[in-house]
């Protein structure tokens, strides 16, 4: 669906700072108009950017600034909370300017209203659908004679279901 930005932390990493200190970065995968992009951002950048949507809008909950310790299990603790966060901030209507600055999306294009409510990630507003007039498995007539409808049925039928069966070349 056009418009529709998906944004994940699949992971963090360590990184050498000034003067040998190390931090965290989380690195980002964001999908927009079919491609994929992905950037790395400290924890600070995402509070500054939670501080200036909480002003504005109602948020989901924050993880926490401090860290008892930064064993893997508190780190992914952390990355899931701000997975969690970012995924609540993307459904705002209409998106923040702030964080499509923040996830470095240009050129940004809202989703079509008539769309919104498919209910399906992706899915057209329309679907076309295949219908049988009866069950295909049930024979409704006793005539031996085939009919075009069961014909083409059984074709159909035969192609997506008969292991054994090939397309001639």
């Amino acid at each position: 669906m056009p418009g529709m930005i998906r944004a994940y932390i699949p992971r963090y990493r360590q990184v050498e700072g000034e003067g040998g200190r190390s931090h965290y970065v989380y690195c980002l995968e964001v999908c927009y108009v079919g491609r994929v992009h992905k950037l790395e951002k400290r924890y600070s950048a995402f509070h500054s950017l939670y501080k200036e949507l909480h002003k504005l809008y109602q948020t989901a909950e924050f993880p926490p600034k401090r860290l008892r310790n930064t064993t893997p299990k508190v780190l992914e603790t952390r990355r899931a909370g701000l997975e969690l966060w970012l995924h609540s901030t993307l459904l705002l209507q209409p998106t923040p300017p702030a964080l499509l600055a923040f996830l470095q999306v240009h050129n940004y294009q809202p989703p079509r209203q008539e769309c919104d409510d498919s209910g399906y990630e992706g899915s057209p507003c329309h679907q076309p659908v295949l219908i049988f007039p009866c069950d295909p498995y049930v024979t409704a007539h006793n005539s031996t004679t085939p009919t075009l409808t069961s014909t083409v049925t059984k074709g159909v039928l035969t192609a997506l279901y008969d292991q054994s069966f090939r397309v001639p070349s």
